[in-house]
C-alpha cells in the first residue's frame, strides 16, 4: 500500500517576527531560572533553525563551548562594519583551519530585523547561570524529550498567533498537524530566500556543510576550492543568506 507523505508547512517571516516577539515579552517577564533558560532556548533554537536554514535535529550538534569561544570574533569591515555570529557545529572539517567544528556564520540582525546575536548571547548566558559551559548548547541528555518538548512549545506559540492573527496563519490551518520542527523552519528560510531574491548560489554556500553529513565520513565530491577556503574569507559570502531575511 502507498504511503501518503505530508510536508512540513514553511514558516513565513511574519510568523518568525510574531514568534519573536512573543518570546521577547516572555524574556522581558522571566525574572529567575529555570524561565529565562526555557525562554533562551525556544527563542535561540527558532531563529538559529530559521535563519542557518537547519533542520530540527541538526540543532543537536550546536556546541555550547564553540558558541561561547566565537562570540568575540563577530565582525569584519568590507566597506563598512557588518556584525555577525558564529555558530559551531560538532565536527572536524580539512577546509576551516583545523578546528573541531564546523564554523556557520550567521548576520547579527537580518535585513528584516530578526535578532540573532541577541538571543545567542541569551542562550549562553543562561547556560552560563546553569554553571554549564561544555557539551551540546541544546542539552546534553534525553533528546528526544527535549526534541518534543520545543515542538510542543513553540507549536502552541503558533497556535496563539494563530488565533491572534489569522493573517499569518490561516484559522483552517491545523498546527499541530501541518507545522513542525524537523523542516518548517528550513523550508520556510530556503522560500523567503527565494522570494526575496537571494542569489542561489548563496542559498546552496549555506547548505553546503550537509554534503559532509550525507558522504557519511567520506570527502564528499566537492571543488578543491571548498576544501581550502578560509572561512574567515568566506564570512561575506556565507552571510548573505541570513543577513536576506
Amino acid at each position: 500500500m502507498g504511503q501518503i507523505v505530508k510536508q512540513d508547512r514553511a514558516v513565513s517571516l511574519a510568523l518568525m517576527h510574531a514568534l519573536c516577539w512573543d518570546l521577547d515579552s516572555e524574556w522581558n517577564q522571566a525574572d529567575s531560572l529555570p524561565l529565562p533558560s526555557r525562554v533562551a532556548t525556544l527563542g535561540a533554537w527558532a531563529i538559529i533553525c530559521f535563519c542557518g536554514s537547519f533542520r530540527g535535529p541538526e540543532m543537536f550538534l550546536i556546541d555550547l563551548f564553540g558558541l561561547a569561544k566565537y562570540a568575540a570574533c563577530d565582525r569584519f569591515v568590507e566597506g563598512k562594519e557588518r556584525e555577525f555570529v558564529i555558530i559551531p557545529l560538532l565536527g572536524r572539517f580539512k577546509n576551516e583551519l583545523g578546528d573541531q567544528y564546523h564554523l556557520t556564520p550567521l548576520a547579527a540582525v537580518s535585513k528584516s530585523g530578526l535578532q540573532v546575536k541577541t538571543w545567542v548571547r541569551r542562550l549562553v548566558e543562561v547556560r552560563t547561570q546553569e554553571h554549564r559551559s561544555r557539551g551540546p548548547a541544546f542539552g546534553a541528555r534525553d533528546r528526544s524529550s527535549l526534541y518534543s518538548w520545543v515542538e510542543r512549545e513553540l507549536l502552541d506559540r503558533f497556535t496563539a498567533i494563530q488565533q491572534r492573527k489569522p493573517d499569518i496563519i490561516e484559522p483552517d490551518v491545523v498546527v499541530s498537524e501541518e507545522y513542525g520542527i524537523n523542516r518548517s523552519f528550513r523550508r520556510g528560510a530556503t522560500s523567503e530566500a527565494r522570494a526575496r531574491g537571494i542569489d542561489p548560489a548563496d542559498i546552496d554556500l549555506t547548505n553546503r556543510w550537509r554534503n559532509f553529513e550525507e558522504a557519511k565520513g567520506r570527502r564528499p565530491r566537492m571543488a578543491m576550492r571548498d576544501h581550502y577556503a578560509d572561512i574567515r574569507l568566506l564570512v561575506p559570502a556565507l552571510i548573505k543568506f541570513s543577513e536576506g531575511l
